[in-house]
């Protein structure tokens, strides 16, 4: 298709194609062919985030239950600011992940690539290489992806949660590799929004 067809043209085009071989295919070969497309359709939409602040409600299946505002600034910056009585503050400040307990003024440290949270704030997100599908719903006005680490499936999985149309991330569930689950329920996510510097420095008593 040559480069004079504008980008709305070749779109239309591009869905009219997929829709006519969707209803060409059998039952099983159009949940794969949707499976993919909605896919990369969570792929664009993550990597058209550059930043986003919202507030969260945390909920572990152990029944511990936190609140807090969650800032990110892609690629690599993430802030995750627990109110009282949860003594904890999380920062990603481009290349480590930072999580200081306030109570015994302790912080524990690791390259952010090294983490699960790391999947969402890389300079291109792509679920292949070293990242896994290993579980993919779309129902009922909702698409859900569950992501792990390739090599390491049994270290732990992210799942992210996405309101259907439009797309909307709404929240995830971390699983440890013990299989302690913790959902984190977005409120009121604001996106393109200006975040200061500051936020993802680490923290002063933390050095």
């Amino acid at each position: 298709m040559n480069d004079f067809v504008s980008p709305t043209r070749r779109g239309f085009i591009a869905a009219t194609g997929a829709a006519a071989l969707a209803l060409a295919l059998p039952d099983h070969a159009r949940g794969a062919t949707d499976r993919a497309a909605q896919i990369s359709r969570i792929e664009t939409y993550l990597n058209s985030i550059t930043t986003m602040k919202a507030g969260f409600m945390q909920v572990a299946s152990t029944g511990e239950v936190a609140q807090g505002t969650f800032y990110m600034r892609r690629p690599g910056k993430l802030r995750i600011d627990y109110v009282p009585p949860t003594p904890v503050l999380i920062v990603a400040d481009g290349h480590r992940l930072i999580y200081y307990d306030k109570d015994l003024k302790t912080a524990n440290m690791a390259p952010i690539e090294d983490t699960l949270a790391g999947l969402l704030v890389r300079p291109n997100i792509r679920f292949a290489g070293d990242v896994a599908v290993s579980d993919f719903r779309h129902d009922r006005g909702t698409v859900q992806v569950t992501l792990s680490r390739a090599k390491e499936p049994e270290a732990g999985s992210l799942t992210l949660v996405f309101n259907d149309n439009p797309m909307r991330l709404r929240l995830w569930i971390v699983t440890d590799a013990h299989g302690t689950s913790t959902r984190v329920a977005l409120n009121e996510p604001e996106f393109g929004v200006r975040l200061a510097d500051e936020l993802f420095e680490q923290p002063p008593e933390a050095e």
